[in-house]
């Protein structure tokens, strides 16, 4: 009996890293990809794609704005998801060119809202809360309205995350355990919903977006999710740095999530 529960745990492994190998060829091509599906109900990791990738820190990009939103709850620098800051004025995109809440701050990833944000926080509240999250590397270095957004390979440290560490937050998140108020964690839970699916899955996320070159043709994409539907609940997260410069115009973080939805689909979850 003990040599057969060897044989199919090797058998088993096998099959698993076949389609590993296959999901990494389908969806991560001229890519360094990492995907993770984590269960939050058995508190395993049901997928790994490249777990090593997955083990490197990157520039969080726009995926911070979902511990942003937290503690700017959290410390009532937002009073609620309602609470208008005002447009200054400065052309940037057409969607981000109008007064914000913060449902509308996270739906169309306005940065300016964020950069208003910080400095009402003050650096010293932003270290406070990055450590008790232990979120990431914790580097505010490169500056509290620009640290998140600096390139994979800036002159500098840019506050970085791995994928790892990224499940370890949006876990804490969804099940209410971080160090926070209750409110705060339930307020940004709400704001950062995004689609039903086709079989019912609730999807709610943060895209994130960065570039390797000047050109923006080589980039780095973030998407990191809550999915729950059908008595299952997962947090998941994938990010992709392109191995040379893509003809597609679509950002990193667009690109990521288009990617998840796609390997959830092949494993009967979307």
């Amino acid at each position: 009996m003990k040599l057969i529960s060897i044989v199919f745990s090797l058998t088993f492994s096998l099959h698993v890293f076949a389609q590993n190998q296959e999901f990494d060829a389908k969806y991560f091509a001229h890519k360094r990809g990492c995907f993770l599906l984590y269960d939050m109900k058995t508190k395993k990791f049901e997928k790994h794609i490249n777990p090593e990738n997955c083990k490197l820190q990157l520039p969080a990009a726009s995926t911070f704005k979902v511990p942003l939103a937290v503690m700017a709850f959290d410390a009532k620098v937002l009073k609620n998801e309602k609470e208008v800051l005002r447009w200054d004025g400065v052309q940037r995109k057409p969607e981000w060119d109008h007064d914000q809440n913060a449902q509308s701050w996270m739906k169309d990833s306005v940065v300016w809202f964020s950069q208003r944000l910080t400095p009402k926080l003050r650096e010293w509240r932003l270290k406070k809360y990055l450590k008790k999250f232990n979120y990431g590397n914790q580097n505010l270095s490169g500056g509290i309205t620009e640290a998140w957004l600096m390139p994979p390979n800036a002159i500098g440290t840019p506050l970085s995350i791995s994928a790892y560490e990224q499940v370890d937050f949006m876990s804490k998140l969804w099940s209410d355990q971080l160090p926070v108020s209750h409110r705060a964690q339930r307020l940004t839970r709400e704001i950062t919903f995004l689609e039903t699916s086709p079989k019912s899955f609730k999807l709610s996320g943060k895209t994130g977006s960065s570039f390797y070159d000047k050109k923006n043709n080589i980039r780095l994409g973030w998407f990191i999710a809550h999915l729950e539907g059908g008595g299952k609940e997962y947090i998941v997260v994938t990010n992709f740095s392109d191995l040379k410069p893509s003809p597609e115009q679509e950002f990193g973080g667009l690109k990521s999530k288009e990617i998840t939805k796609a390997i959830l689909n092949d494993m009967g979850l979307w």
